[in-house]
């Protein structure tokens, strides 16, 4: 009834292809603002972020 492809069997993987692939994409810059109050500033930051519209920036407050 059905065809044993014999030949078209699955074949073992090697460790290099079950290694993860490494990230491509450039790690972030860092940029450390120091200031004394800490109620406000962090809304300054939060505030600029997104008048620039930078998504991609992370801000945490210190204290």
């Amino acid at each position: 009834m059905g065809s044993e492809d014999l030949f078209h069997k699955r074949k073992a993987k090697s460790v290099k292809q079950l290694a993860r692939n490494k990230s491509k994409r450039a790690p972030y810059d860092k940029v450390l603002i120091v200031c004394e109050g800490t109620k406000t500033e962090p809304y300054y930051f939060t505030d600029a972020r997104n008048y620039h519209k930078i998504n991609t920036l992370n801000t945490r407050s210190v204290c």
